[in-house]
């Protein structure tokens, strides 16, 4: 598969020649191609200062697919500047803010990415009821009352996992589009795994979201420290408290990023959550 990328990439005039190259620097390219970060080392065969950053994209693309996601952060970076490359952490409340209550609120899950506990604690924060129900069979008419209940007297309702309950999603949105009356103070948050079946109405109708774990140490510490509060920083005098805070917080970020592996290697679950 890489020569064939390889082959076509030589029809581009800036690599006309790297199919000859390859076999005349056999070594020089396997070198760079074993290192753990390609993207950071320098190419060979003058590659380094002849190419642009989408350009060493394209060949980074062709010899090693798994690092095209960080050169394609620094092309980002070089284009548009650093700050759109940087993970973005998500903000409940200014999500919440952006929405009414005709608008759902739909959030996509993976691993470690469940938002019930913050969605109930901004509720509680604006002091606002929050009613969750995991959707499954049977589950339809508990979350029709409850959706009618939030209509009428406002707060939330927390439909939980509604990949498992696809034939209710038509209705919900039938419901708070055609509804002559919803209290203002309503809002609907949908759970879900991604599901070719999910309707593309209501997802076009609504605000989505993700809350996956950033990648990298610096974002993974950057996301567990905002959802600090000055209290809970400063509860303790102790000069341990600190130090120990940032030890575990370092440890969740480098676990966070073992996400993709599972379970291998640990002898108790990890639920890879905050």
């Amino acid at each position: 598969m890489t020569w064939l990328n390889l082959v076509e990439l030589s029809k581009l005039h800036k690599f006309s020649d790297v199919l000859n190259q390859i076999p005349r620097n056999e070594k020089g390219w396997k070198a760079w191609f074993d290192k753990d970060a390609p993207e950071e080392e320098t190419l060979p065969d003058g590659y380094e200062v002849s190419l642009n950053t989408f350009q060493k994209l394209l060949i980074v693309r062709c010899w090693c697919p798994d690092r095209t996601l960080p050169q394609a952060r620094k092309y980002i970076a070089d284009s548009m500047g650093a700050r759109y490359a940087e993970p973005v952490i998500l903000n409940l409340k200014e999500t919440w803010e952006e929405s009414d209550n005709r608008v759902p609120l739909v959030c996509f899950l993976s691993m470690g990415s469940d938002p019930t506990n913050q969605i109930e604690a901004l509720a509680k924060q604006v002091k606002l009821s929050c009613q969750a129900i995991s959707m499954g069979q049977g589950q339809e008419v508990h979350a029709r009352r409850l959706l009618n209940q939030c209509m009428a007297q406002g707060g939330w309702v927390l439909l939980q996992n509604c990949h498992l309950g696809l034939e209710f999603m038509d209705e919900l949105l039938e419901t708070i589009t055609t509804h002559e009356s919803i209290h203002e103070a309503c809002r609907v948050w949908i759970t879900t795994e991604v599901h070719p079946k999910f309707p593309i109405s209501l997802l076009q109708a609504s605000i989505k979201f993700t809350n996956e774990p950033p990648q990298g140490q610096r974002a993974g510490l950057k996301r567990t420290y905002v959802g600090l509060s000055q209290d809970q920083l400063d509860i303790s005098n102790a000069p341990q408290w600190k130090p120990m805070l940032y030890g575990v917080a370092f440890l969740h970020s480098v676990v966070q990023e073992r996400r993709k592996y599972g379970p291998l290697g640990w002898n108790i679950p990890y639920e890879f959550n905050q």
